[in-house]
């Protein structure tokens, strides 16, 4: 993981992990052999976690976003190797392709269609550039469906929406 976001997370109090192998659980649940850094993520902390750059909050791996997935799946025919990673803002969602260590912005206009077809282009090449930008904001020229910066106390603390 990128040393910045590590230290960024581990100055922002996050929600540590206690229990891993359930994320282990999550993953075998999913049908999922997703990279490295993904798993070592999640292994590592637990919880919704907010960002300063973009609307979308990153789902908890264990339950909510296995039950996105699942409505990925079953409801949009997403492919098997990807994982919803955010409930839905402004129509899209957040979808990590196990296979091509690859972050999506989905919406249900047409990106959806793209993404099924394998024709959609990544936000982010990878799991760690995505959360390069979700958490310090690597990368930045636009923030991506932002809310108001503006609301007193807006994400002091990342872990918590």
């Amino acid at each position: 993981m990128n040393p910045k976001v590590e230290e960024f997370l581990e100055a922002s109090s996050c929600h540590f992990r206690s229990a891993p192998a359930e994320v282990d659980a999550a993953i075998e649940r999913l049908g999922v052999t997703p990279p490295r850094p993904f798993i070592e993520f999640y292994r590592r902390y637990r919880g919704v976690f907010g960002s300063r750059h973009t609307a979308f909050e990153l789902a908890e791996i264990v339950g909510h976003a296995e039950e996105l997935t699942t409505v990925g799946r079953t409801v949009h025919h997403f492919p098997t190797s990807m994982i919803v990673l955010s409930e839905e803002v402004a129509d899209a969602v957040l979808v990590y392709d196990t296979k091509k260590d690859a972050v999506y912005v989905v919406d249900f206009e047409r990106s959806d269609q793209e993404l099924k077809e394998g024709k959609l282009e990544p936000c982010w090449r990878s799991f760690e550039e995505f959360l390069a930008f979700y958490f310090i904001g690597v990368g930045v020229d636009e923030p991506i469906l932002t809310v108001e910066q503006d609301i007193p106390g807006y994400l002091e603390n990342p872990c918590e929406p």
